[in-house]
């Protein structure tokens, strides 16, 4: 294992001859990069400047509070959203922004050139997550589990936000098997959203509040300032995407079962004002255990998981880069 000791934020990289993949484990657990060795090609997207508030055991105020302080701590890269996805009840003390763990300092329990294991036990919620990463002949597998240490039965939402480059995909396409889509409503960014808030569709042609469709599995060549969400029921737990201009292609795998919903967000560099000021460049495929955005729409589909007191959950992620024609 080693540390990249230029950055302040304690960055650990693991490698192998297929991938490269840097961590902060004291942010979150956030996987910064995910770096394809043969072209140079990193799947994820960075916020610059790369300044978030410092990690600590502090998770300020809940509810919708809770959506400033997260801002502060955002660095971009894929992060897991736990015990919370989406947006809190708005008075909530509890609930926060995409939960606990993405705010609070994992701790490194194993490590090697080519994996790294951290646990983190949550403040608010009676949860211990462990997370594994490892490399493994050009695969990256995320293996996980969590662990209710309460004496009472404990509900969560739990789900993952990759934030994918959209100048390493750029021209190419997302495939990704949709049994049902959704624009939700209201308009989370009205003055950026370009899709009709509201309307169901068949994946990947998204009705436009100006008229016509907008395919949502092409990712464009140029930022084009949208800000959008669309709410989706996965029929397969898997994305690939396609970057054309390394004739590379992404795959990632996850337990349907598990993670039924996906979220999908694109902001390209939509934000012009607070927080984004114009740097963000990125859509993500949340895949979760949430039909919607927030803590309501999870309530009415009873979609949330329960763990008994001393029971545990696990599941396994894995992504890999490969060459483009074998698509």
């Amino acid at each position: 294992m080693t540390a990249d000791h230029a950055s302040p934020n304690g960055a650990l990289r693991i490698a192998d001859e297929h991938l490269t993949v840097v961590v902060l484990p004291a942010h979150g657990f956030t996987v910064l990069s995910i770096t394809d060795v043969s072209t140079g090609a990193d799947a994820l997207w960075q916020r610059e400047p790369f300044s978030a508030a410092a990690p600590g055991r502090s998770l300020g105020s809940g509810g919708s509070a809770s959506e400033t302080t997260f801002l502060d701590r955002f660095v971009g890269g894929w992060f897991e959203m736990f015990p919370v996805v989406g947006f809190p009840d708005g008075t909530d003390p509890v609930h926060l922004l995409h939960g606990e763990v993405v705010r609070l300092p994992w701790s490194v329990v194993n490590a090697t050139t080519t994996s790294v294991t951290a646990e983190v036990r949550c403040l608010r919620s009676p949860f211990v997550l462990r997370r594994s990463l490892e490399l493994a002949d050009g695969t990256l597998l995320i293996r996980e589990s969590v662990v209710n240490v309460g004496n009472a039965n404990a509900t969560y939402l739990w789900g993952h936000h990759p934030c994918f480059s959209r100048s390493t995909f750029a021209g190419g396409r997302m495939e990704l098997a949709v049994s049902r889509a959704n624009i939700p409503a209201p308009y989370y960014d009205p003055r950026r959203a370009v899709l009709a808030a509201g309307e169901d569709f068949m994946w990947p042609n998204a009705p436009r509040r100006d008229g016509g469709t907008l395919d949502m599995s092409v990712i464009p060549e140029r930022p084009d300032f949208r800000h959008d969400h669309v709410c989706v029921r996965a029929s397969e737990g898997i994305l690939t995407l396609f970057a054309p201009k390394y004739q590379r292609a992404l795959t990632v795998g996850w337990d349907l079962a598990m993670f039924p919903y996906v979220l999908v967000w694109q902001d390209f560099q939509g934000q012009d004002g607070y927080p984004m000021f114009g740097c963000s460049d990125t859509f993500a495929v949340e895949f979760s255990n949430n039909p919607g955005r927030n803590m309501a729409d999870a309530r009415r589909e009873d979609s949330a998981g329960v763990l008994l007191p001393g029971a545990s959950a696990e599941t396994t992620i894995q992504l890999s880069w490969h060459d483009l024609r074998s698509q």
